[in-house]
């Protein structure tokens, strides 16, 4: 069986690479915001095209926490929907400006693979949204195609989370 990773602090680990996407929304901070914290939202638009997040656990509080499972394209559902998953710790809530959280990948043979900080801005404009997000990587980085895929893969699901607000 492969070694597990041990735990990155995400708020004091060095970041060794960072990602920002900016996207402008037609719908409120209030409307975009409580789609990054509500479950049954989450798994409408949470992973890029061809993903789906089978469950969400939301525990919206700092110090709280969350899980979202991850099915791959024709990959056949298990028993465990997080069997694939990201999930990670509310560092600072403020309800509809920011949400700070980490980002921990991983799966149930090996625990965690890799984490980043993810930063979310939602700030008001033209009677929509401007979403900032930042997304600070740590050792040990995610692999290689994961990365080079990791701003394609926000831009897929944030044209799913469009979608969703368009509802």
């Amino acid at each position: 069986m492969p070694e597990t990773q041990t735990t990155v602090d995400v708020l004091s680990a060095t970041p060794k690479k960072q990602l920002v996407i900016e996207r402008t929304l037609h719908a409120s901070p209030e409307r975009v915001f409580d789609a990054f914290t509500d479950p049954a939202q989450l798994t409408r638009w949470w992973w890029p095209q061809g993903f789906t997040c089978p469950a969400a656990e939301v525990d919206l509080r700092v110090g709280g926490t969350y899980r979202l499972g991850m099915l791959w394209p024709d990959a056949t559902p298990t028993e465990n929907p997080y069997s694939q998953y990201m999930g990670g710790e509310y560092y600072e809530i403020d309800r509809p400006h920011r949400l700070v959280m980490s980002g921990r990948a991983g799966n149930e043979e090996q625990g965690e693979l890799f984490a980043s900080l993810i930063e979310l801005t939602f700030e008001s404009r033209d009677g929509g949204s401007v979403l900032t997000m930042r997304q600070s990587y740590f050792d040990p980085m995610p692999p290689p195609e994961a990365l080079a895929g990791a701003e394609q893969g926000w831009s897929e699901q944030l044209d799913k989370l469009e979608r969703l607000l368009s509802e």
